[in-house]
C-alpha cells in the first residue's frame, strides 16, 4: 500500500513542519509494517512538503495511525498548515512485471 501526503506550511511556519515532518519519519522508520517513508519538499513550492509512504499491506497503515507520534503530529496540524491536508492511498499495479514497476 503506498501513501502520499502534501503539507502544505503557514506563513513561517515551514521550518517548524520540516522539524515535526522528519520527527515524524524517524518514528515510522522503526515502525515493521513501514517499508520506505520518504518526506520531499516541493522543487518550486518551498514550504510544500510531499511523503511517500510505503506499507506492507493496509493493516500496518492502520497501525502507523494509532501510534503516538501520528496522533501527536496529526493534533499540530491546524497550527503549522494553510490546508487541508491532502492524503492519497494507492495500491501498486503491474507489481512483479518488471523491477522499476514498484517503489
Amino acid at each position: 500500500m503506498i501513501v502520499t501526503a502534501i503539507f502544505e506550511a503557514k506563513a513561517g511556519k515551514a521550518d517548524e513542519l520540516r522539524k515535526q515532518l522528519h520527527n515524524g519519519a524517524s518514528a515510522s522508520w522503526q515502525e515493521s509494517g513501514v517499508k520506505s517513508y520518504a518526506v520531499h519538499e516541493l522543487i518550486d513550492r518551498p514550504g510544500v512538503f510531499m511523503n511517500i509512504e510505503v506499507y506492507e499491506n493496509e493493516a500496518a497503515f492502520k497501525s502507523h495511525l494509532e501510534t503516538a507520534h501520528v496522533k501527536a503530529f496529526l493534533g499540530m496540524l491546524d497550527d503549522l498548515l494553510a490546508n487541508p491536508l491532502t492524503v492519497y492511498q494507492g495500491s501498486a499495479l503491474f507489481g512483479g512485471e518488471n523491477a522499476k514497476s514498484s517503489i
